[in-house]
């Protein structure tokens, strides 16, 4: 079976745009949850959330493309941004570049243009909100009796003088909101031919993602990938369900750096937030032919789903997310005792703490395995957590380095949280992701020698 490796990281997060000012922030120590200032958060409990700082989307696209991040929602541009860093530090030559810069040129620098038709593209998403001034002033004009919602008036009006409520909306207002729209820029902008999908399953869709279109390459129907997922929660919408499901702190307002507390007694819900990443993953020794960095090797990839009667609540047994962990190692042909860090969901939820906690027990209890969650420092953003705890594992195995975790000061379940910054022989690393509506995925990466 052909090897797979990460030769490409493209991150955007509350930490900043790039991979270097994210993997800084993680060593540091350092938590970018702010108060929430993208929209007013006045009516609700929880007013605090990792917000990305500016940047423009057209930074990161061609000129002749650029008329098209006006039908992009947000999460689509972060899937946009974040290949494009991917590609960059891939050293790829693609579509999306040579406009500004020749082919020639870059090739000359020791750039690689690939070919097309063996670059694949999947991308995890989750559930884009809309742009709620524009569907409401769409919906004023279906005003029925006593001020509800007249669905007869959306497709006709009534009045010749006055449009329908669907008439308000631009013409392509339908394209900023599928999911598949973050895979679908990314390969028209870099002209990625090869096989390609969309994840929807929640915090586990990039690990999902990585696992097939690593299975693509390793079955030979392609030599390179941009996987990874990404996604944006801060939007009254995701505020709204996160806060009905009573996912969100609600004590954390007057001290947002501290207001996720993943796997601590103190927890009590976690924060929002928007971010992700692309990766390149590519087969062995087509990455080793062509001089690319490697980060780590794909050895291990698992899958599970939790039997739970409720789809908003996790495994209490924690077998499940264990399952998706022992199909990992069992994958990549290691022993827990061969681990050395693995890094969790740890959104700071009691409840789903506790149920990773166990699972994490079950596996890794009695072995020198590091745990250390990432989104004390950058609150939960969906489709995108995974993405960017695969960033951390693939720095983590190159540098030989383990940011500290932050905002776990008192571990639930006596799990081995490190508190400082560890430099460490790592050999192996297992991200595990559990999402909302049962999935998990864990994926083993390997320090390439």
């Amino acid at each position: 079976m052909r090897r797979v490796v990460i030769s490409g990281l493209g991150s955007i997060s509350p930490h900043g745009v790039g991979t270097q000012p994210f993997w800084n922030a993680l060593l540091e120590g350092k938590s970018s949850v702010t108060p929430l200032t993208k929209f007013d958060p006045g009516a609700f409990d929880s007013r605090v959330g990792g917000q990305i700082p500016p940047f423009k989307t057209a930074d990161h696209v061609p000129k002749s493309y650029r008329k098209a991040t006006k039908i992009m929602a947000r999460d689509i541009e972060l899937a946009v941004v974040a290949a494009d860093l991917a590609i960059r530090d891939a050293k790829l030559i693609s579509k999306g570049l040579t406009e500004a810069t020749p082919a020639e040129t870059l090739q000359a620098q020791g750039w690689f243009k690939f070919d097309p038709t063996r670059m694949g593209c999947n991308i995890g998403a989750g559930l884009i909100c809309v742009d709620l001034d524009e569907l409401t002033a769409a919906m004023d004009q279906c005003r029925g009796p006593s001020d509800t919602l007249d669905l007869a008036k959306w497709g006709r009006s009534d009045d010749p003088s006055k449009t329908s409520g669907m008439e308000n909306l631009t013409p392509l207002w339908l394209l900023k909101y599928l999911p598949n729209m973050l895979a679908c820029h990314v390969s028209i902008i870099h002209d990625t031919q090869g096989p390609s999908n969309t994840i929807t399953c929640g915090q586990a869709s990039a690990g999902l993602a990585l696992a097939e279109a690593a299975r693509t390459i390793q079955r030979g129907h392609a030599d390179m990938a941009l996987v990874g997922g990404c996604e944006s929660k801060i939007n009254p919408m995701a505020l709204m369900r996160l806060s009905l499901l009573h996912r969100l702190t609600t004590k954390g307002n007057d001290s947002p750096v501290s207001s996720c507390r993943p796997y601590d007694k103190a927890a009590e819900g976690t924060v929002l937030a928007e971010g992700g990443a692309v990766l390149v993953i590519e087969e062995y020794e087509h990455a080793k032919k062509r001089g690319a960095t490697i980060y780590a090797e794909v050895v291990g990839l698992g899958m599970s789903a939790s039997a739970s009667l409720s789809v908003i609540e996790p495994d209490e047994t924690g077998e499940a997310p264990a399952m998706a962990l022992k199909k990992a190692l069992k994958s990549a042909g290691i022993t827990a005792n061969q681990v050395g860090l693995v890094i969790p969901p740890g959104l700071g939820v009691p409840r789903w703490d506790k149920s990773d906690a166990k699972a994490i027990n079950m596996v890794f209890g009695g072995t020198q395995a590091t745990i250390t969650p990432m989104r004390g420092g950058v609150g939960d953003c969906g489709a995108g957590a995974q993405a960017l705890d695969l960033v951390a594992a693939s720095l983590a195995l190159k540098e030989q380095t383990i940011p500290p975790t932050i905002n776990c000061t008192d571990p639930i379940d006596g799990l081995n949280v490190n508190q400082d910054r560890v430099n460490k022989q790592l050999d192996y690393a297992v991200v595990l992701a559990t999402a909302l509506g049962g999935q998990n995925s864990a994926v083993v990466l390997k320090k390439i020698s």
